[in-house]
């Protein structure tokens, strides 16, 4: 596991983005650990990501699908 600050995933996000496909990378800040970087799989769901991890966007989903 690569584990980085902030400073540095900002400066290389494309590098770490590429790394994250051969090993989780988990991005610091101020030394805590707040965030790790991983790859949408193939079959992953976009949308069911959204949904379960957006409160914002299952807001407005519903708000569409009232309408």
């Amino acid at each position: 596991m690569k584990v980085i600050p902030l400073s540095k995933a900002k400066a290389k996000l494309s590098y770490y983005t590429r790394l994250c496909q051969r090993e989780p990378v988990m991005v610091t800040v101020k030394g805590v650990p707040a965030f790790q970087i991983v790859p949408l799989k193939e079959d992953d769901d976009l949308i069911e990501h959204l949904i379960e991890h957006n409160p914002d966007f299952r807001r407005y989903l519903q708000k569409c699908l009232r309408g």
